[in-house]
């Protein structure tokens, strides 16, 4: 498989796509700064014992949100804990801080109280109407390890599977003897000698010495630690052997990545091309078009079907319709074929669009129960492409597919679009004999409301011109019942339900 990396650099905005055989696949942006590894000073603002929580005060707008769970103790509950670890996956944008051990989590109001200062370090963008998520236990990524400063334990990657290469690099960990704090070793570390981790670790070590330093200087509800920007946690996090290119359109950008991977990732230094034509890279690997549709209700398939996709407050869901492919001898194997190339494609959008959290799959209905099995394997198999972690829970009686997705960030949607004006959100707007009847009836209302000859309707001119026309006999209704002459005046400037009554 062919994968390359374009990195589009702008004074305003910072993009990076993953290119999988010539198409994007997942799509990266930063305008401002992402909180996610920021570690600042916190202060506890609100102890919630009924949800096992605390509000911490960061500095921000947004108080920042923290489980019971995710507050480092002097004395954690080994099983559980531990077994958290063991199971935690840096690839799915996870790494920097352990997965909580919740489960025996000890009640938080033992643990916090409020005006309490306390380290605290992002685990999770806000997303939507939610704070930034937050916990205690610190995690500096590094590029073959996660060093965990309070913890003492040596995990690694739960994709890292050869039993022999994990038991070389866990072996070599153990040798390190560290003073404070634990590791995890990353899925890049595969293969790498003990003089590159034991250089990993120790750039770790002096960047922790150096937080801890800031801390003690640092007021409450400051920044003491800012991440890497976009394009280097990118080549920190996500660049490996699949990787072959790296085009970046930015001169600065391209010698600051240059720089990085010289002193870190010299392997990495090789795949940096500076791109410098006039055409943006992103029209030229066809990523601009990609994104437009990605931010569309409707997918279409090459055989003529299409999928809908439908982001809500609860759920995703997606519809799959055969639409205009009838190519097939019937109804079973119509719905079959238009299933697996859907497959594909909702794969596909899942990722370009980072859509997380509950997801329901309404495929077209088949009877046969080999074909159900086989829709189910095909979709398992295309799952695995993707690094987020994902679950699919079952295919319903009602032959609906549930699954989960992991949320790492903020979708694709949200991040480009803003609720429309019109519609407030809805993605319908009133249709025009609706609001036609809803002025007639403010028109009595204000007729008897306030002593007046006549009155004059402002509107926009397809409201009018539905009055004079298709309505005519409903305004003459309304002269009589009223007794009031009722005139009409258009303006284009205001929007379809928007009018007004003047009255004389």
């Amino acid at each position: 498989m062919s994968v390359e990396l374009l990195v589009n650099v702008a004074p305003f905005e910072t993009r990076i796509a993953r290119i999988e055989n010539g198409q994007a696949e997942e799509i990266y942006i930063e305008r401002e700064r992402g909180l996610k590894g920021n570690i600042y000073k916190g202060r506890v603002q609100r102890v919630l014992p009924g949800i096992q929580a605390a509000f911490i005060d960061i500095g921000l707008e947004k108080a920042g949100f923290l489980y019971a769970g995710d507050i480092a103790t002097a004395k954690q509950p080994d099983t559980n804990f531990t077994d958290d670890l063991e199971h935690s996956d840096e690839d799915d944008n996870n790494a920097n801080t352990p997965p909580p051990a919740r489960r025996n989590a000890p009640p938080i109001a033992n643990l916090l109280k409020d005006n309490q200062e306390l380290m605290v370090q992002v685990s999770r963008e806000p997303i939507a109407s939610k704070g930034p998520r937050m916990t205690s236990q610190i995690g500096l990524p590094g590029r073959y390890l996660v060093y965990l400063p309070h913890l003492d334990h040596i995990g690694i990657a739960k994709r890292l599977e050869g039993l022999e290469e994990r038991e070389r690099l866990l072996n070599i960990c153990k040798s390190m003897e560290l003073k404070q704090g634990g590791i995890i070793i990353r899925t890049v570390a595969e293969g790498k000698e003990e003089a590159d981790i034991r250089q990993d670790l120790d750039y770790l070590l002096r960047l922790w010495a150096d937080v801890e330093k800031r801390s003690k200087n640092s007021a409450r509800g400051s920044l003491i630690h800012k991440e890497l920007n976009l394009y280097l946690r990118v080549m920190r996090d996500y660049v490996d052997s699949d990787i072959e290119k790296i085009h970046i359109d930015s001169r600065s950008a391209y010698d600051g990545m240059k720089k990085f991977a010289r002193r870190f990732m010299p392997e990495v230094a090789k795949k940096l091309y500076y791109y410098p034509g006039d055409r943006p890279i992103f029209d030229v690997y066809g990523v601009e078009s990609t994104i437009e549709l990605a931010l569309q209700r409707h997918v279409p398939l090459k055989s003529g079907g299409h999928i809908v996709i439908d982001q809500t407050e609860a759920l995703i869901a997606i519809d799959v319709n055969s639409g205009s492919f009838v190519g097939s001898k019937n109804m079973e194997e119509t719905g079959f074929k238009t299933n697996l190339e859907a497959v594909h494609e909702i794969v596909h959008q899942l990722r370009l669009r980072n859509l997380g959290g509950i997801i329901v799959i309404d495929f077209i209905d088949m009877q046969e129960e080999e074909n159900k099995q086989k829709l189910m394997e095909m979709l398992a198999e295309a799952l695995k492409r993707d690094k987020a972690k994902n679950h699919i829970v079952q295919l319903s009686e009602l032959g609906l597919v549930e699954m989960t997705r992991k949320r790492t960030r903020e979708s694709l949607g949200r991040m480009l679009l803003t609720e429309c004006k019109s519609c407030h959100g809805n993605g319908l707007e009133k249709s025009l004999p609706t609001i036609c009847y809803q002025l007639f009836r403010e028109v009595v209302a204000e007729a008897r409301a306030y002593p007046c000859e006549k009155l004059t309707v402002i509107a926009h001119p397809d409201i009018i011109d539905l009055m004079l026309g298709e309505e005519n006999e409903g305004v003459l209704q309304l002269e009589t019942f009223l007794n009031k002459e009722i005139s009409f005046e258009s303006d284009e400037n205001f929007a379809a339900d928007h009018y007004e009554i003047v009255l004389k």
